[in-house]
């Protein structure tokens, strides 16, 4: 089952995560990936250095919700894998990995795709990070696409979902879960 169909016939809530009080995100991305957009529980980063920018850009997409249940998050992300792999077509898995988080609780899934674009094969690797809080469930994704052929930096990436951060006393900035500022290389506490 995919997961939004397993939302629909549930009927719980899923909203984005632009906050989530006692969470820090951290995002890091190969040098030359920069910001480029941002919404509430969404940021973009693209990378300059793309050669084959003005074909297809390589980007990275972060995503958070909030699930409005605590969920079994193994089962969260074999439904999120199901329903990316069959939200594209012509979507191939080349992997999947399942593991407890390194960072502390939840779970660590990684997805690794190709499908085809009319300028050729696009790899696409979805790092997922899927917690069960008090009374919710946190999901993170940093998915990063990018044309076989270009020849972009492509590592390091890493994506780390931390439970650790004062729930009292921490900055909206602390606490702000789709970073904007985040520098390329580099990681972003926010």
């Amino acid at each position: 089952m995919r997961f939004d169909e397993f939302v629909a016939e549930s009927g719980i809530a899923v909203l984005p995560g632009d906050q989530c009080p006692g969470c820090a995100i951290q995002v890091a991305l190969p040098p030359g990936w920069v910001p480029f957009d941002s919404a509430p529980g969404v940021a973009v980063w693209v990378s300059q250095s793309d050669p084959l920018a003005s074909e297809f850009c390589a980007n990275a997409v972060l995503t958070v919700h909030r699930v409005q249940s605590v969920l079994d998050c193994g089962a969260v992300f074999m439904m999120l894998a199901e329903q990316q792999l069959q939200s594209v077509p012509g979507c191939h898995e080349r992997s999947r990995e399942l593991t407890a988080a390194e960072e502390g609780s939840g779970i660590a899934g990684t997805l690794a795709m190709e499908f085809a674009h009319e300028f050729g094969a696009l790899d696409s690797i979805c790092r997922s990070r899927i917690v069960a809080m008090d009374e919710e469930t946190l999901i993170v994704q940093l998915t990063t696409s990018v044309l076989r052929d270009s020849p972009v930096v492509r590592e390091p990436v890493r994506l780390v979902v931390r439970r650790d951060v004062p729930r009292d006393g921490g900055s909206d900035d602390q606490n702000r879960v789709a970073p904007a500022n985040t520098r390329p290389g580099r990681t972003s506490g926010r």
